[in-house]
């Protein structure tokens, strides 16, 4: 008998390392629990987004000139060497043509992660895009840990109609925060299947050792003094007063993933992912507009604050707030967006997070991933049950 075969659908393409390792971590979470399955990534990329992310590595900046293209070239190779991917599908053809592939090919599609936003802009395929499979097809749908939290309401209420036929259309859905979690529950009227709410795999990404400290100091980085990572894009007035207040401090300054000019040191094209998941242990303090940057401060125990990349959404929406409000940490999330918002008391506040961080906060945040852990095992449990039942 051959193996099911199982496929994901994400965003694991587009040089980021969140979607990266949200696509790593659900790959080897579904093989460790289906071990007789043949699971891999599909390498399918919306023509919509691959284009917005190849135009990127285009983009000069004044003191590194190639940082984009050279980040984009870690990036095609970390994807080569480390992802379980299967490019054996029709390519340059409709969408319909592909699910149809797909039906005939596979027992489960398995969609995640920021899939489900409907936006509109460049940066997001368009509804209805094929992350929702909106075609009848006779393998199973599955949503892990997918969110549609940016999505615009004034959208989502035009497409109330098919975003309600395409949810009842899955028969496994877990939401990664509560906005997504609300959509699924308002919208899909169907009354079997699996709808939970489950954290983001990549809490069950074991980090491992890489020698990224070794690495870093070969270029320069001091780890006697103390060290500041910076994940802030679009702030140069914020990211300047970061500059000034922490050098002046004695604090180096590390850019983990986007180019900031006010940096010491940019790593986003220097680290791989992996490397960039162990390198927030080697932080005094940490801020970050990136929501997998603050689950891997959450993971290696490191102090920091957040800031809402989405500054227009409420909090309601925010996945960053929902994260934080999770681990009772929501007096690190702050939205730059608001009236009252300045630098000096964003800087004053990020000040008293890193002296206030105890051991016994590390103790609760341990203990709150341990929970999250569970939540995952469980709803795999689960997962399995709705699968023997078939589509």
């Amino acid at each position: 008998m051959m193996p099911s075969k199982y496929r994901i659908l994400s965003f694991h393409y587009i040089a980021n390392n969140g979607a990266f390792l949200f696509a790593y971590s659900l790959a080897q979470l579904l093989h460790r629990n289906f071990h007789a399955a043949d699971v891999k990534v599909l390498d399918y990329r919306s023509p919509r987004l691959a284009l917005y992310e190849y135009l990127k590595r285009f983009k000069w900046t004044q003191r590194m000139p190639l940082f984009y293209w050279k980040r984009s070239q870690l990036w095609r190779n970390t994807i080569n060497r480390n992802l379980n991917l299967d490019r054996d599908y029709p390519h340059f053809t409709g969408q319909k043509k592909i699910q149809r592939y797909f039906s005939d090919h596979f027992d489960a599609l398995i969609v995640g992660m920021d899939v489900w936003c409907i936006v509109k802009g460049t940066e997001r395929p368009l509804f209805p895009n094929i992350y929702w499979l909106p075609e009848k097809m006779g393998a199973l749908k599955i949503a892990y840990g997918v969110s549609g939290y940016n999505s615009d309401r004034t959208l989502i209420q035009k497409y109330e109609p098919e975003i309600s036929r395409y949810l009842n259309d899955f028969d496994i859905i877990g939401s990664r925060d509560r906005f997504t979690h609300d959509l699924v529950t308002r919208y899909r009227t169907r009354a079997s299947g699996l709808v939970e709410m489950v954290p983001d795999p990549t809490f069950m990404y074991d980090i491992q050792p890489t020698g990224v400290q070794n690495k870093l100091s070969q270029i320069g980085v001091d780890f006697n003094r103390p060290i500041v990572g910076i994940l802030l894009f679009g702030h140069d007035a914020l990211s300047q007063a970061i500059k000034s207040h922490y050098k002046s401090k004695g604090y180096q300054i590390l850019a983990l993933s986007m180019y900031n000019p006010y940096a010491d040191f940019n790593l986003g094209h220097v680290l791989d992912p992996f490397e960039w998941a162990e390198a927030f242990r080697l932080l005094s303090f940490c801020i970050t507009d990136r929501f997998h940057g603050a689950i891997l401060c959450l993971k290696n125990q490191t102090p920091f604050i957040s800031l809402e990349k989405d500054t227009h959404l409420p909090k309601s929406q925010s996945k960053m707030f929902d994260l934080l409000y999770d681990f009772d940490l929501s007096r690190c999330y702050v939205n730059p967006g608001d009236e009252k918002f300045n630098s000096s008391s964003f800087l004053q506040d990020a000040g008293e997070i890193e002296a206030n961080w105890t051991k016994s906060l590390e103790s609760v945040i341990s203990s709150k991933i341990d929970a999250i852990k569970d939540r995952h095992q469980e709803f795999l449990r689960r997962m399995k049950r709705e699968i023997s039942r078939g589509p």
